[in-house]
């Protein structure tokens, strides 16, 4: 069920994990989700996207985290983002980490295919993996957006994941893992909107029948 936004509506952040969305414009629907691919010690060059619960306990967690983020077919996607967080525990302390190690030269981002990259179309959504790169062995904290002005509806559905690609950015790299007990948590967001379904008759003033 959608959340209008009406003059005087308290309005808090929507729920990735219930699939959440909000009128805030009149025949469009938006989404807004927010998840992240966990970087362990072990690593990897492909991580699946986690929805968390909104149970925060690790050892009694009634709803599972939900693993994988799908965009449906005809979703019209206009906004993308992917950020390295830096997991210093006091950021006014040291020099900024994120804890990841990997080999240099090497990128990252989140898209639906490996080959993708930098783009949102009605086939592809890619950030730009240039912009988050490996250097001196690790990955500065660091954020990375796409955005278009007139976005196309996705012909089919599409499965985003986050890719650690090589300096080409669009094939394989090296295994990217983290020093961090727990890894690293990179943060992924999508904005996407669908078209409305038609008002009912409980949107329109109709007259009332005079039975005579």
């Amino acid at each position: 069920m959608a959340k209008s936004i009406l003059p005087g509506n308290y309005v808090e952040p929507l729920s990735s994990y219930q699939n959440q969305c909000v009128k805030a414009l009149p025949g469009r629907v938006f989404y807004h989700v927010v998840g992240y691919a966990n970087v362990t010690t072990t690593g990897g060059t492909v991580f699946d996207v986690i929805i968390p619960s909104p149970d925060r306990r690790t050892d009694d967690k009634p709803r599972a985290d939900i693993t994988g983020l799908v965009l449906p077919s005809g979703a019209i996607v206009y906004h993308a983002a992917l950020r390295v967080p830096d997991l210093r525990s006091d950021r006014g302390v040291g020099t900024a980490t994120s804890s990841l190690s990997g080999t240099n030269t090497n990128r990252i981002k989140l898209a639906d295919a490996i080959g993708n990259d930098n783009t949102l179309s009605a086939t592809v959504v890619a950030t730009n993996s240039a912009a988050v790169v490996v250097a001196s062995g690790t990955v500065a904290p660091v954020a990375t957006t796409i955005g278009v002005i007139t976005p196309a509806a996705l012909s089919g559905a599409e499965t985003l994941k986050v890719y650690v690609t090589d300096s080409t950015g669009t094939a394989a790299g090296s295994t990217l893992s983290s020093t961090r007990s727990g890894g690293t948590p990179i943060i992924v967001e999508v904005g996407y909107y669908l078209n409305d379904v038609c008002a009912d008759t409980d949107a329109v003033n109709l007259p009332y029948l005079t039975v005579s």
